[in-house]
């Protein structure tokens, strides 16, 4: 018979080591399960801090909370991918290279390493936007535009950047993990998508091209070009041999190392910018380029000299920067551009008067005088000359000598009154004709955009290959014409070509009267005769115009589209969180 003993023996024994188990199970998983997760830190360059709770299987991580802003744009980094990416959740921010500020620490008590987690980075959404558009992303319209209508309450996996070959998602809307209420967001990139680099244009800035020089003006140019940087005891074939050195220097994007060899400026990039208490857009950090490489920031004082000389060479860059289906600029237009897009269309007098618009094309809005006053008029004084004569005949002579004498005097006396009469009708018709021209029926701005447009085709200022009733003034004729008038008033402004150029000034006086005249509400005489005086400075004016009225109705139609869905976004979202 088993007594006591042999029941603790042979039953108490295994029970006690089966109620034990448990706790060396929950012991040896919170080892591994410690390792595990020190293993997944040490992987994505992470440091935390770990304390286990080995008998209640709890580990505890502390990890750093960033706030991320983009590298600039000038170091090799910006461009690669991260070196340590996270394949941990939230950690789609260490795809890319960041400037990282650790603001604080996120505590996490979890009991398997799968939960471990990255704390979401808050970057500044403006500059977020800007760093994947220098990358290549393009926005998707419906995603911002759902973003602006739901913002919090927007789904999860809400597209908002798509690839650089709008194949795939490259920005989308996360969950709102730890997030207190601010919106949450996660990358996705691939290394195929690298293809850009710092030749780019950032978003915010704008290029534009010098129209290249040929034929004896070129030759000459880079004649005394060489011989401004020739040495006075060099063999031509050491000019050679710099010569090659440079044009490899330039290919490889090198031309700061060569002191000796500056090429010419092709283009000249610079950024716009406005201040919040600023109402107007001012261009800053000019710099010069030969084939997209940039030679060198041009003057400091040179970027007041053209704010000030031009007031409307900024606007209507953000305008030109606007106008294209994606814009590279977020920046708001001055509100002056607006009243002037109101009132952009333009008499259908005026533009007759101005060999615009041919009297047939134009609705009727002149007084039309009979044409054969005159010759009966004529004809009624050659009858009662004949008649005079006849009469004269019959006379004796002396009789007949003094009636010709009369006769004479009165009619030299009668063409005098009648020249005056004439002259006074004809001042009193154009007046007329001037008074009608500013009341008549006022134009489409597409019309006037397309009829100086063809205008200056005729005259050979501008090349648009095609225009018609469908596509008058189509965008692209439009911006090609409005980047050559905005190279004009640069170098008009900085001193450069200025005979060759001054016709850009002049079309900025044009701007300023037709803003003149659009503050006051319509045009007067004055400005009637400065249009018909100097037609051509008013079609580059029109131009202009036209593209502004163009972006204008553009903002204006749904919100805004999806510039006006970024502007929104942007200025409800300052931070987000990117995991």
């Amino acid at each position: 018979m088993a007594n006591a003993s042999d029941i603790i023996t042979y039953i108490g024994v295994p029970l006690a080591v089966l109620g034990v188990l448990p706790v060396f199970y929950t012991f040896t998983n919170s080892l591994f399960t410690l390792q595990n997760i020190k293993r997944s830190l040490r992987r994505c360059g992470l440091e935390a801090t770990t304390r286990g709770s080995y008998m209640g299987g709890v580990i505890e991580v502390s990890l750093p909370r960033y706030s991320i802003t983009p590298l600039d744009r000038t170091e090799a980094e910006y461009w690669t991918q991260g070196t340590r990416q996270s394949i941990l959740k939230g950690g789609t921010w260490t795809m890319f290279n960041w400037n990282q500020l650790i603001t604080g620490q996120s505590m996490q008590r979890i009991q398997y390493s799968s939960d471990l987690k990255i704390p979401q980075a808050e970057v500044d959404l403006e500059e977020l936007f800007d760093f994947l558009l220098d990358r290549g992303a393009v926005p998707d319209t419906k995603g911002i535009h759902m973003l602006r209508v739901s913002g919090l309450w927007t789904p999860t996996g809400t597209c908002l950047m798509l690839s650089p070959d709008s194949s795939q998602t490259a920005l989308r809307i996360s969950t709102p993990d730890d997030s207190d209420g601010v919106l949450s967001m996660a990358l996705q990139w691939k290394p195929e998508w690298n293809k850009r680099d710092r030749s780019f244009l950032p978003p915010g800035w704008m290029r534009l091209e010098f129209q290249a020089k040929t034929g004896k003006e070129e030759n000459s140019n880079l004649d005394d070009y060489a011989r401004s940087v020739e040495p006075e005891d060099t063999s031509s074939h050491e000019v050679r041999d710099d010569g090659e050195k440079a044009e490899a220097a330039v290919s490889k994007g090198y031309i700061s190392d060569l002191p000796a060899y500056v090429p010419p400026p092709t283009a000249l990039r610079f950024h716009l910018s406005s201040l919040p208490a600023h109402p107007y857009v001012q261009i800053k950090h000019l710099t010069y380029e030969h084939q997209h490489i940039p030679l060198g920031p041009a003057q400091e004082p040179l970027h007041a000299l053209i704010n000030a000389a031009s007031p409307w060479l900024a606007p209507l860059c953000l305008t030109l920067s606007l106008s294209y289906p994606c814009p590279t600029s977020f920046l708001n237009l001055p509100t002056f551009l607006y009243a002037l897009s109101s009132s952009s269309s333009i008499p259908c007098g005026v533009l007759v008067m101005a060999n615009l618009l041919s009297s047939n094309d134009a609705p009727e809005w002149e007084t039309i005088y009979p044409a054969d006053r005159q010759m009966h008029e004529h004809h009624e004084r050659f009858m009662a000359s004949q008649h005079a004569l006849a009469r004269e005949r019959i006379l004796p002579e002396a009789q007949r000598q003094q009636v010709q004498k009369l006769r004479v005097q009165e009619e030299l006396s009668a063409m005098s009154r009648r020249a005056a009469r004439n002259q006074r009708e004809r001042m009193e018709r154009a007046e007329k004709r001037e008074r009608e021209a500013l009341g008549s029926q006022k134009m489409d701005a597409d019309l006037v955009l397309n009829a100086a447009l063809r205008m200056l085709q005729s005259e050979g200022s501008i090349s648009v290959l095609e225009l018609d009733e469908a596509n008058a003034g189509e965008n692209d004729a439009c911006q090609s014409a409005v980047e050559q008038l905005l190279v004009g008033i640069y170098k008009a402004s900085s001193g450069i070509d200025l005979p060759e150029n001054e016709w850009a000034l002049d079309v900025c006086e044009m701007l300023n009267r037709w803003r003149d005249w659009s503050s006051r509400g319509g045009m007067n005489k004055e400005d009637l005769r400065l249009v018909v005086d100097d037609t051509k400075a008013f079609c580059w004016a029109a131009v202009a115009i036209g593209l502004v009225t163009r972006v204008c109705e553009k903002e204006k139609a749904d919100g805004g589209g999806l510039l006006g869905d970024v502007r929104e976004c942007l200025r409800v979202w300052k931070k987000v969180r990117l995991g």
